[in-house]
């Protein structure tokens, strides 16, 4: 009977892990090209509309534009959203820069999303995003 228990157990963490693996598979090696623009606030602190490049890769969020300031690349979460929708969050530091909050949804070939930069003053910026998948 525990022999049994063992491996109903067992299994199931062995499923819970595939299945888990498998949400961060559902972006894991996709890039990105995205049009970044900043909202009101961010407008008047003069920042400006900008092209990055973003990639999913071995369950981390990579930048470019971001990380040339400083942004390292950052674990992130993904869920399904619809049948061909995937949410994802993650949260890239700089020791320098502060944080930047991403959220968004890829759907198919098109991505879409927010990003809010809190400064180590604690202004937080936000920005919208929209992009393609590179090929």
């Amino acid at each position: 009977m525990k022999r049994s228990l063992a491996w109903a157990v067992g299994l199931a963490l062995v499923a819970a892990a595939a299945w888990a693996d498998s949400r961060i598979t559902a972006l894991d090696g996709t890039s990105w090209t995205l049009q970044v623009s900043p909202d009101g606030l961010a407008k008047e602190k003069g920042e400006k509309e900008y092209q990055e490049s973003l990639s999913f890769q071995a369950g981390r969020i990579e930048t470019t534009q971001a990380g040339q300031r400083g942004f390292e690349a950052a674990p992130y979460v993904v869920s399904r959203s619809g049948e061909k929708d995937w949410s994802f969050e993650a949260s890239q530091k700089s020791a320098s820069q502060g944080s930047f909050a991403w959220s968004g949804t890829a759907h198919g070939d098109d991505i879409r999303g927010k990003i809010v930069w809190t400064k180590p003053d604690r202004t937080a910026l936000t920005y919208t995003f929209h992009g393609d998948r590179k090929k």
